[in-house]
């Protein structure tokens, strides 16, 4: 089974995690009133988020491996910065260009520190306070999401460090102490050092590194695969659990979420190459997760605020859920595919230079 084939049907999960965050906004954006608000407000179904940077953690580790075994480590740690970039920036500063539009109109609530700080990949940092409380804040509805790509952009510059310079056990041992210190660490959900939670991101690594080693293959036999419907099962009771808990076991909470996503990831990638048709969906849905995580926010708010007064909530929604998937699906063919295709372009010609 090669490492493409294998980390591509991580796609479903993908398109899972996407579908829980959208799912995490629809609340906010569209009130709390009705038992059916309620139930979409309550849970803390931003636990896609965590799922998303598990999956990132694996799918660096295992691309850095890979480049390193075709060229040297600064070639291989240079076409990765190259394929990152073209995957990750041209399509967040589309999308920022387009949500700017709102420093010219009236009554928006964008701020320019808003627009700043996502074209620089420091959302994370902006929003921080926001997040834990503070007050003064720009429009969350517009760039509040920059905050994870800009923590994905932060890992980024490090992965290359971390993977090429330590060993596979230094890394396992490193996601060790990273959830421990985690643990012991009061990070109240939504709070400022929620943002910055490496938990998952260090789990991810820590498995594309045993995926590595001669003990792979003895530890998949032991595991069973994982379908969709259990991990959508085990990821919901960890957005129940979240919503219940008191803040000052957050820090263990998010610890443990960190290494339920892992052990998701993990059983998703041994599956084989059947899939029925929800699977196919959520691969779909899981190839513009970026555009649809990028745009389905402004989209839901622009609707609500646009269609609520004429619609009922629930057909809002919907509808403006639908026109974020095709808008994304139109982003990703017109904008994330070319540049990521040319980003590997431009990667993979160093090594054709040097080739006899």
């Amino acid at each position: 089974m090669g490492q493409e084939a294998r980390l591509s049907r991580l796609d479903e999960l993908r398109g899972l995690a996407i579908g829980l965050v959208v799912l995490s906004h629809v609340g906010p954006v569209f009130g709390e009133g009705g038992p059916v608000a309620a139930l979409l407000f309550a849970p803390a179904w931003s636990v896609g988020v965590d799922l998303f940077f598990v999956i990132s953690g694996l799918v660096v580790e295992r691309s850095l491996r890979s480049l390193r075994l075709e060229r040297g480590a600064l070639e291989a740690a240079s076409a990765f910065y190259v394929r990152r970039v073209m995957r990750i920036v041209p399509l967040a500063w589309c999308v920022g260009a387009i949500l700017s539009i709102g420093l010219i109109i009236p009554g928006s609530g964008v701020e320019p520190a808003d627009a700043k700080a996502a074209f620089a990949f420091i959302s994370n940092a902006h929003w921080a306070p926001c997040f834990g409380g503070a007050t003064g804040c720009g429009n969350a509805f517009a760039f509040g999401p920059f905050w994870s790509v800009a923590t994905e952009m932060q890992f980024y510059l490090l992965a290359p460090l971390l993977v090429f310079l330590l060993p596979r056990r230094a890394l396992v041992a490193l996601a060790g102490l990273v959830l421990v210190v985690g643990t012991f660490t009061l990070r109240p959900w939504g709070g400022t050092l929620w943002t910055f939670r490496i938990d998952a991101i260090a789990v991810g690594l820590a498995i594309g590194a045993t995926m590595g080693t001669s003990a792979w293959p003895r530890l998949a036999e032991h595991l069973r695969v994982i379908g969709n419907m259990e991990a959508a099962f085990w990821m919901s009771i960890a957005a129940f659990m979240l919503a219940i808990l008191p803040p000052a076991t957050h820090g263990v909470a998010t610890a443990v979420l960190a290494l339920m996503c892992g052990w998701i990831v993990t059983r998703a990638t041994l599956r084989d190459d059947s899939v029925n048709w929800p699977g196919r969906m959520l691969r779909r849905l899981g190839g513009i997760s970026y555009a649809l995580y990028l745009i389905h926010l402004p989209v839901l708010a622009l609707f609500n605020w646009s269609l609520g007064q004429f619609l009922e909530a629930p057909a809002t929604a919907t509808l403006s859920i639908a026109v974020a998937i095709g808008l994304s699906h139109v982003l990703t063919v017109a904008i994330g595919d070319p540049f990521r295709q040319l980003g590997r372009q431009w990667s993979n010609r160093t090594v054709r230079e040097v080739s006899p």
